[in-house]
């Protein structure tokens, strides 16, 4: 293929055809720092220990962070279905191009683009562009194909965002995670997608970065649960025996009352007493105050991902309510197909036309 060295892209800057055309750049590798095995920060997860996770992804070490939002993800249903309900409310809309002007050139760019939609190929990558609701930022690697009739992008590939950092100078811009040193993305190669959730450095402004804390605490109620179940969901065997029985008869007592299933079983002699105290005034029947908090952290989690909690929980109030809640949501699809549109028309749509 002949080089066209004086083509320009976007930027200005002329393209490097061996840098477009060459191999993937930030692909996984099998004994580098881009390891497709992820490491497992939610194990034994404590308050301490995530607030030094969140201080070094602040101070340039982005790694055991990035892996904790990826964890969250996979251990919490809740947070799992809103974050989901979100990226996929904006990656099925229709997707809709429109001509710079009226211009002839610009009418053609516009029908151009509409025949490489019809591939498929931007539709597939959507619902990965837009991890970035969670983690702050996606990177997708585009995978370019010449043909006699076009140069067009053949796959768009997600790349996790643990082999990726930022530069330490500026704390925004995305490098490429390579051993010790970092290296600048190609502006030909990749599309970094960036929604923030609040103003500030985009490692900070990942909505797993709030969420993560509600997991935790979510998580140890869960345990505590879990604990409470297995020691009261059952009914306790007590078996009693009175002074004169020997050893031999206290084995055959215990073994009775621990074969009839379960481990909540005790001997006593008959004279004593045990007593389980509950605490009950003001909480509920045992069990509900668990179930009470971790709804509550569920419903604090779906204010976060969808600004509501209509469409994710039955709640009193009626259809009005709904409809009210489901106005919010529209609200945070139309934002986020905007800040989509903006990174794709950028960093997408004009190096197609110029290639």
């Amino acid at each position: 293929m002949a080089r066209l060295s004086k083509l320009l892209g976007p930027d200005g800057n002329p393209i490097d055809y061996d840098d477009v055309f060459g191999p993937p750049k930030a692909g996984p590798t099998l004994t580098g720092v881009r390891s497709p095995i992820s490491g497992h920060p939610a194990d034994g997860l404590t308050p301490t220990r995530l607030a030094s996770i969140h201080r070094a992804a602040a101070t340039g070490n982005p790694l055991a962070w990035l892996e904790l939002a990826e964890d969250i993800e996979e251990r919490d249903p809740h947070y799992l279905s809103v974050l989901g309900t979100r990226r996929r409310s904006v990656a099925q809309l229709p997707i809709t191009i429109e001509a710079a002007s009226d211009d002839d050139e610009h009418v053609r760019h516009a029908d151009f683009l509409r025949e490489w939609l019809k591939e498929g190929v931007l539709e597939l990558a959507l619902f990965d562009i837009l991890d970035a609701i969670g983690k702050g930022f996606s990177v997708t690697e585009i995978e370019w194909e010449s043909t006699p009739e076009a140069v067009l992008p053949k796959c768009l590939d997600y790349r996790p965002q643990r082999w990726f950092e930022f530069d330490q100078v500026d704390g925004e811009t995305v490098v490429l995670a390579e051993g010790v040193t970092r290296e600048p993305l190609s502006p030909h190669k990749f599309i970094v997608h960036r929604h923030k959730a609040k103003s500030g450095l985009t490692i900070r402004s990942g909505l797993a970065r709030v969420a993560s804390w509600a997991w935790m605490y979510k998580a140890f109620t869960a345990k505590d649960w879990a604990i409470f179940t297995q020691n009261y969901g059952m009914p306790t065997r007590v078996g009693k025996f009175d002074r004169a029985a020997s050893d031999a008869d206290k084995k055959v007592l215990w073994q009775a009352v621990a074969n009839i299933a379960g481990d909540c079983a005790a001997i006593i002699p008959a004279e004593m007493e045990i007593e389980f105290v509950s605490v009950e005034k003001g909480t509920g029947t045992p069990g509900q105050l668990y179930e009470r908090r971790v709804d509550w952290f569920d419903r604090q989690i779906s204010k976060l991902v969808l600004g509501q909690t209509t469409t994710t929980d039955a709640v009193s109030g009626g259809h009005a309510v709904a409809q009210e809640h489901r106005l919010v949501q529209e609200d945070l699809e139309r934002a986020d197909a905007k800040l989509l549109s903006a990174s794709l028309t950028k960093q997408l749509v004009q190096l197609v036309i110029a290639l």
